[in-house]
């Protein structure tokens, strides 16, 4: 069996597809689909990440005899992360709770049109409520070429991993701070102002609730999108511990 013959099948038996499979690597899809062809060669740097990824030794694929297919030693088992690997899981996880926070914000700041005394406010207002569930659905429908780093344990040098706790360190504060902003945003837009705003003032009430409707929007962007970076950061550095909770 050849060398790109072993990675295909390894990487069909690991559920990923080409395109999923380079993300990991941080290749083009073209690359990987060269190797497989046998019209190319990786560096030496991507083979020793394929020996991680999929558990098997660099002997198993730098040898072309059929051997059968030895796993390395269980202290190295694990989706081996590297570090263009973990910088591209936290890019995409912000897009994605970029998306998902607008959509979130679109829902609740979408209601501020309501209030608007005109005829075209129905029709915005169900326009932001389209395009929010659009989002949603791009978000749900796209393919994921990270999932398995929600479902199996993971493994890092030393270095990106202390990169990635420094990084987390840096930034918890200011994250939680900012998360706690957004709910108060939130629970200001809902719970506070209506009650501070006579009914019988219905000019000022409308304008105030239109206010705090999109206030409340964007607490509910930052409540999402930061959330999530925090949950991101964990699902890497604290790994086991978050397996642990979901048995």
């Amino acid at each position: 069996m050849t060398f790109g013959e072993k990675i295909q099948k390894l990487r069909k038996e690991a559920g990923l597809s080409q395109e999923e499979f380079s993300y990991q690597l941080g290749v083009s899809r073209q690359a990987v689909s060269k190797w497989e062809r046998d019209n190319g060669y990786p560096e030496t740097e991507k083979i020793v990440r394929m020996s991680r990824l999929f558990n098997v030794s660099l002997d198993y694929l730098l040898n072309d005899d059929d051997l059968q297919k030895p796993e390395i030693s269980p202290d190295e088992k694990g989706l081996y992360i590297s570090r263009e690997m973990a910088e591209g899981f936290l890019s995409y996880q912000k897009r994605k709770l970029q998306k998902t926070g607008i959509a979130v914000g679109l829902f609740f700041g979408g209601l501020s049109i309501s209030f608007w005394d005109a005829e075209i406010s129905m029709v915005l207002l169900m326009i932001c409520i389209i395009v929010g569930i659009v989002l949603l659905f791009s978000v749900k429908l796209a393919d994921d070429p990270y999932r398995r780093i929600w479902t199996e344990n993971l493994s890092f040098d030393k270095a990106v991993k202390s990169e990635l706790i420094s990084d987390y360190s840096d930034k918890k504060k200011t994250v939680h701070v900012i998360t706690l902003v957004g709910i108060a945003m939130i629970a200001v837009g809902f719970l506070l102002c209506p009650l501070i705003v006579p009914v019988e003032m219905y000019v000022v009430d409308n304008i105030v609730f239109a206010c705090v409707m999109i206030l409340a929007g964007l607490g509910a962007f930052l409540f999402v999108y930061m959330s999530g970076i925090i949950r991101t950061y964990r699902i890497l550095i604290m790994n086991e511990e978050y397996h642990k909770k979901r048995r």
